[in-house]
């Protein structure tokens, strides 16, 4: 006699498998190993410095925090991201005209 019963399985919602699969990849450990942040590529910091530029608000010396903080929020490991390097890539943004020199840092 076959059972009236219904797969327990069928009941469960979708949104809670996806939601329950997401925190599996972000936080279990593979291979006994956390899962490592990307570090940011030089295109990824020149768009991170292109948005700041276009929200940030407040003095020259703050900038570097501030793209620091987007990448973080894209989630980047910023560790080894220098504010020379980000100042680097503001002023070749500035020279190739890709964005004007809103903060005034650059000499012509």
């Amino acid at each position: 006699m076959a059972s009236t019963r219904a797969d327990p399985l069928d009941y469960i919602d979708e949104d809670l498998v996806r939601e329950v699969l997401e925190y599996e990849e972000k936080h279990v450990r593979r291979r006994g190993r956390p899962r490592k942040k990307p570090y940011p590529t030089g295109r990824d910091i020149a768009r991170a410095v292109v948005t700041a530029v276009a929200t940030f608000y407040g003095h020259p010396d703050d900038f570097p925090s501030f793209v620091l903080e987007l990448l973080e929020s894209e989630g980047f490991d910023v560790r080894h991201v220098t504010v020379k390097r980000i100042w680097r890539m503001y002023e070749e943004l500035v020279r190739r005209r890709v964005i004007g020199d809103r903060l005034g840092v650059v000499v012509s």
